[in-house]
């Protein structure tokens, strides 16, 4: 029996990961990346999503016709029907239409979802959430988003953008965040919040590993640098690890509370590469969570690494 492939694309705030996906048992079978940070409008946007998919499917040496269609999984808020992207934060970009030329191109159906919500179909099917009917799945990276599932089913909210986990606010009219809004626990808890508490502690003058090595403009840094920093003890990132912490162990003990899942599932890059940072924010979500429920949800972490939103992607074309 032939295999039923499919190619998943993950666009997110810094990159976009294409791959090539079995949806028989997950196996990414080869994958193609570019970044995002560069794209300066939505049909820039467009033509570096079709770039990586030719990359992909070059690598893979397979014709479209073997392929059963193409899944999107985008950061932000998405019109599924109609395959646009709405509003993307931390892309800057709104009003995309991404399914309709994308379709022209390779002649094969598209499918829009949003990031966290296709990474967590990933998890789902193939990850930590495999065995699971009630859970949330938080990814933690440029930004923060979740997915939800109930009764072994995602749940997409009546304007289909359930999850905005990362929109929550955590200080009222606190930190201004990508969204528009203040306070979110996003402007807190994010790579990029870890960045720029870095930046703000070397403007007052205190010293660290990553000052060269940190876009001073931009506030871009990699989860594997913040990890050496901290095998190096740098107590500016360390602080900062802290901080982040803390205050996404407040986020988590508000889903614990009000969702009442049997499992938290964390994943992204800042979670894999930081074991410290998921460690501290369990012991503040527990401590904070209501006596029962925080003491019977598992927090644990993704399974499928960097490959969670592009193999929840593809799944998207069954």
């Amino acid at each position: 029996m032939p295999e039923k492939l499919a190619i998943g694309v993950d666009l997110g705030g810094t990159k976009i990961l294409a791959s090539l996906v079995n949806l028989d048992n997950g196996r990414i079978i080869v994958s193609a990346k570019k970044k995002t940070r560069t794209v300066e409008n939505g049909l820039d946007l467009v033509k570096r999503i079709i770039a990586t998919i030719e990359e992909c499917m070059e690598a893979a040496d397979i014709g479209d016709k073997k392929l059963q269609g193409i899944g999107i999984g985008a950061a932000g808020m998405v019109d599924r029907e109609r395959g646009i992207l709405l509003a993307a934060a931390n892309l800057g970009a709104n009003d995309v239409p991404l399914k309709a030329p994308i379709e022209e191109r390779f002649g094969l159906k598209v499918t829009l979802g949003n990031d966290v919500e296709v990474a967590t179909i990933g998890e789902q099917n193939f990850g930590a959430g495999r065995d699971c009917k009630h859970f949330v799945c938080i990814f933690v990276g440029t930004g923060i988003g979740s997915g939800l599932v109930v009764d072994g089913k995602i749940q997409r909210g009546f304007t289909g953008t359930a999850g905005e986990i990362g929109h929550i606010p955590v200080i009222p009219d606190g930190r201004p965040c990508g969204c528009g809004g203040f306070g979110c626990l996003e402007a807190y808890s994010s790579r990029t919040a870890i960045a720029r508490n870095i930046l703000f502690d070397l403007s007052r003058g205190f010293d660290s590993v990553l000052r060269d090595r940190i876009d001073q403009d931009k506030g871009i840094l990699r989860s594997k640098a913040i990890s050496q920093a901290i095998e190096a003890q740098d107590m500016v990132t360390i602080r900062s690890i802290e901080t982040a912490a803390y205050y996404m162990g407040i986020g988590l003990s508000t889903v614990i509370n009000f969702v009442n899942p049997q499992r938290i599932i964390l994943g992204g890059g800042l979670i894999e590469a930081i074991p410290d940072y998921i460690n501290r924010a369990m012991e503040e979500a527990k401590r904070r969570a209501l006596k029962i429920p925080g003491r019977k949800t598992e927090i644990v972490r993704a399974e499928l690494g960097d490959y969670a939103g592009s193999i929840g992607a593809a799944l998207l074309t069954r």
